[in-house]
């Protein structure tokens, strides 16, 4: 009779055997399903690309499920956006979609139909908001790295009275000011005027100083050896989940490695090596930081709110100023790379060599460790989709941003049935939230070059009544009531305005009529799967 037990080896082949007697499993059982665990996943992988490649972080050697999820033969230029209608209450800018950022600060999705809020966003240091800028020498080398983390070794500005720092040019603002405010007693700082608070705002404050953990977080998300005046605009925060996930996935390929060094594994060693090194090097060709528009000029701009209309029907009104309304919402959220095209080209190559050579090694490891890595890769697919479940304000640093929800207590139940017993003001309608955007407001050319509200005579009555009954303050003026009476009439019965032209009368069109003018597009303008 043979020897059930298989083959013994000795020496070199004793690491490299997956025959022997310890290489499978009780009744000849293997585990060659776990190359497959490792390349399942993808979609886990890919909502999270953007965090995942936003700090230096993502270049640990480390395994993580479907790592195939990074390798693209491009990358995205700009962050993805969410569809929705967007316009400028001021400057009148339309757009179809909604910025990244603007979208963690308040997601479009928890919205209910025919919802409204306001929401007022400003900067937490007003010195980020464009207006003032204050000299830094920049060097480099350890001693300007060390200034990131440490304070001692930062070069400090001279804030002295006898050397203002400049600030922007009196016509940046909306009114000529003459007298220039206070002067500051630490910095010797003047402003004309305050950029978040406007003309009659506080004098300009001294800037809040940087954290230890903000001067950790900002390293790890730049890490540059220039000692920059300005943190990065919106990092990943320092304790984001994903971080988090990282480091232990991290700490588990390490004990994986030494599990299998001491069941003398070598397969293993070598799969879970090259597993390692194709993240690090993937995350390395995508990694990445986010770059926000800023104002290149200082010159008289209009007010910088901004209304957004959902597919469904709800208005969300945002009190800001031009520089957060470019930052968040008119301008683009590009991404800047750390490494070149043909770079990021030649990695994408090399990983996806040594993912194919470790999904080989993988199916040829002993027993033990096929269940170790198996269990690891079953673990670490589980707390990836955990963190799909998580809201996205944890895993960005929004902290450059103040937010808080002003909606006026008579508008804060638009999505509700306030009064059963009014079936026209007391229910949730298309009409009643768009009256409560222009109450707010005080305007109505947004609502025609947004497209909520159709063009025709009977609406542009309803619209001018409207808004004289917003400005007038007149709070509980019958919007719905007043719609069904004035789309009843005739163009002819119809007071315009303003002067028109008449027209031969025509018939009554119900499609003239309806709300909203111009619909939502339901796509969103995301990047193919596994991508942004």
């Amino acid at each position: 009779m043979g020897d059930d037990s298989g083959p013994s080896y000795t020496g070199a082949l004793q690491w490299f055997a997956s025959d022997g007697p310890d290489g499978e499993g009780p009744a000849g059982w293997r585990l060659d399903v776990v190359t497959l665990l490792a390349v399942i996943g993808e979609s886990s992988i890919a909502e999270h690309a953007q965090t995942i490649t936003a700090s230096v972080i993502c270049l640990l050697p480390r395994i993580i499920p479907a790592p195939q999820a990074l390798l693209k033969p491009s990358r995205p230029q700009r962050l993805p956006e969410t569809t929705a209608r967007m316009t400028g209450v001021h400057s009148g800018v339309v757009l179809d979609t909604v910025g990244f950022f603007a979208n963690i600060i308040h997601p479009l999705d928890e919205f209910q139909p025919f919802a409204f809020k306001v929401l007022e966003i400003t900067h937490t240091d007003r010195n980020n908001a464009g207006g003032v800028e204050i000299p830094v020498t920049a060097a480099g080398g350890p001693r300007a790295l060390m200034s990131r983390l440490w304070p001692r070794w930062r070069t400090k500005p001279d804030l002295s009275q006898s050397k203002p720092i400049r600030g922007p040019p009196k016509d940046a603002f909306e009114e000529e000011v003459t007298n220039l405010g206070p002067r500051s007693r630490t910095t010797g700082l003047r402003t004309a005027s305050d950029i978040e608070a406007g003309p009659d705002g506080p004098a300009q404050k001294l800037s809040r100083r940087t954290t230890m953990k903000e001067k950790v977080q900002d390293f790890v998300a730049n890490p540059t050896l220039a000692n920059m005046a300005k943190r990065p605009a919106i990092p990943a925060t320092l304790y984001s989940p994903i971080h988090i996930l990282e480091v232990f996935s991290a700490l588990l390929t390490y004990a994986i490695i030494g599990f299998a060094a001491s069941r003398k594994d070598g397969t293993a060693v070598v799969a879970v090596a090259l597993m390692a090194l194709a993240s690090s090097v993937v995350g390395w060709a995508s990694w990445w930081r986010p770059i926000l528009m800023h104002r290149s000029h200082t010159n008289k701009v209009p007010a910088g709110d901004v209304i957004i209309r959902t597919r469904e029907g709800a208005f969300l009104l945002i009190r800001c100023t031009e520089e957060v309304a470019r930052e968040l919402y008119s301008g683009t959220e590009e991404c800047a790379y750390h490494v070149g095209g043909q770079a990021y080209r030649l990695l994408m190559g090399l990983g996806t060599f040594l993912i194919m050579v470790s999904v080989i090694l993988l199916g040829n490891c002993k027993w033990q460790t096929q269940l170790f890595i198996g269990s690891s890769y079953i673990i670490l697919n589980g707390l990836y989709w955990t963190m799909g479940l998580l809201p996205k304000r944890l895993f960005w640093d929004l902290s450059r941003y103040q937010f808080k929800d002003i909606t006026p207590p008579e508008a804060q139940n638009a999505d509700k049935t306030t009064d059963a017993d009014d079936p026209r003001e007391g229910v949730k309608s298309f009409t009643r939230t768009l009256w409560y955007a222009i109450r707010e407001t005080e305007r109505i050319a947004w609502v025609t070059r947004s497209g909520a509200a159709p063009s025709t005579p009977q609406w542009q009555m309803w619209l001018a009544e409207a808004e004289a009954a917003a400005k007038a303050g007149n709070k509980m003026w019958p919007a719905v009531a007043r719609k069904d009476e004035i789309m009843k009439m005739r163009e002819d019965e119809v007071m315009m305005p303003v002067p028109v032209v008449k027209t031969r009368p025509h018939d009554f069109d119900a499609a003239e009529h309806a709300v909203p003018a111009v619909e939502v597009q339901s796509h969103d303008r995301k990047g193919q799967d596994g991508a942004f």
